[in-house]
């Protein structure tokens, strides 16, 4: 392609772009004057992500809702229930100019939405907040500047917050690295994304228990006696990465909690036709975010865990190369484990690459591999794999048995 016709493509792109955005907005300015004509304006409500807390600062976000997500009721949902969850999910009724105040200890930020509600605040460590911190806390969000009585505010923000003994972070893919989503087939994601909830939605096997070890750094008192009860607290953060919007977060926070598998921070993606988020697709934004994360923990070594299904394998060896010395494991799920595949011809070019910078890349066909790869790098306890391998097993054996709602 020639450089004028390349630069004709480009400039017609971003006029598009901006043409959407700018229909985007006026039709969402006109819905909100019609609300308000009519009297039905709508309650305008917080609905906040899980942060993060820095040396520095703690990290809070989330959206202004006039239909925040609804809890669902997993036992009695029918794929109807699920469908209409979905619409309402991506027919988010978004609110722009409101402003948001956090509080954290005597610490406060405020910011104000963004045309798709969106909110980012960054309360400073200073003060009460400039100490040891639990691993996991709590900021009070707030909406300020409004005579609506109505308005439905505070509520709470959690945050995770990283303690010093803590001997490296993890970053996670979600889709087909924790979770079945038939990522690699439209008609399956489609499928799951819209007719089932977060209780239907199958995880990989063995994959709470083996995420478990990684947070408690191998270590989970009472487990081997047969206790169920988790007794010692976190230790090493794990951060969820994933190329699905935004509008799925109750979904996969759901997913978590219903599946014990830590919770953490989900970064997803921007889902937006605004001129600042219309360009924010695809996958290359899972690697900006990771390269955030190591930027906020400047002295931890981070695990990288992805499934050879899309792009994670490219991704994560491009972070090895521009950062070798802080990965200290590349962990790639393999979606076609019984067979060989394009994407095991790929993923060997990669291996090379990584091996190359001296940072272990593994092709892993379950948890139990992947525990066993940690194990042969020091960074999971020997006496983890033993309980990895009951939990698969177990996992195995119920995700042959047909579903009861």
């Amino acid at each position: 392609m020639d450089k004028p016709q390349a630069h004709w493509q480009d400039s017609f792109h971003q006029w598009a772009r901006h043409l959407a955005s700018d229909v985007d907005d006026a039709f969402d300015a006109g819905l909100r004057k019609l609300r308000k004509r009519y009297g039905k304006p709508g309650t305008p409500q917080l609905y906040p992500y899980v942060g993060h807390a820095t040396r520095q600062s703690i990290h809070l976000s989330g959206r202004v809702l006039r239909n925040p997500p609804l809890d669902p009721d997993f036992r009695n949902d029918r794929w109807w229930d699920n469908m209409l969850d979905a619409v309402r999910r991506f027919a988010s009724d978004e609110v722009p100019g409101v402003i948001v105040r956090a509080s954290v200890g005597d610490q406060d930020a405020r910011a104000t939405s963004d045309r798709e509600g969106y909110f980012h605040l960054e309360v400073p460590r200073v003060g009460e907040s400039a100490g040891p911190i639990p691993y996991w806390s709590s900021a009070v969000l707030r909406i300020e500047g409004s005579g609506n009585s109505d308005v439905v505010s505070p509520v709470v923000c959690p945050f995770l917050a990283v303690p010093p003994s803590a001997r490296f972070a993890v970053v996670s893919d979600v889709d087909d690295t924790i979770l079945h989503t038939g990522a690699t087939s439209l008609m399956t994601m489609a499928k799951l994304t819209f007719f089932g909830n977060a209780r239907t939605r199958a995880p990989l096997d063995g994959v709470a228990e083996f995420y478990q070890r990684l947070q408690a750094d191998g270590e989970l008192d009472g487990r081997e006696s047969g206790d169920d009860g988790l007794d010692n607290d976190p230790v090493n953060p794990i951060f969820y990465v994933s190329s699905s919007p935004w509008n799925l977060h109750d979904l996969l926070s759901d997913f978590l909690e219903l599946n014990s598998i830590p919770a953490g921070p989900l970064l997803l993606r921007d889902l937006g036709i605004d001129r600042d988020k219309f360009i924010k697709s695809g996958h290359d934004q899972k690697k900006v975010k990771a390269l955030r994360l190591m930027h906020d923990y400047p002295d931890l070594p981070f695990i990288l865990i992805g499934d050879s299904g899309q792009e994670d394998a490219r991704l994560y060896a491009e972070i090895a190369a521009e950062h070798p010395k802080r990965i200290a494991a590349i962990l790639i799920r393999d979606v076609d484990p019984e067979t060989i595949s394009h994407h095991d011809q790929k993923m060997d070019a990669y291996v090379r690459q990584c091996d190359e910078l001296g940072v272990p890349m593994y092709l892993i066909k379950d948890s139990i591999d992947a525990a066993r790869r940690l194990i042969d790098q020091g960074l999971m306890s020997k006496q983890s794999l033993s309980r990895i391998e009951v939990a698969t097993a177990r996992d195995r054996q119920r995700s042959s048995m047909p579903f009861q709602p």
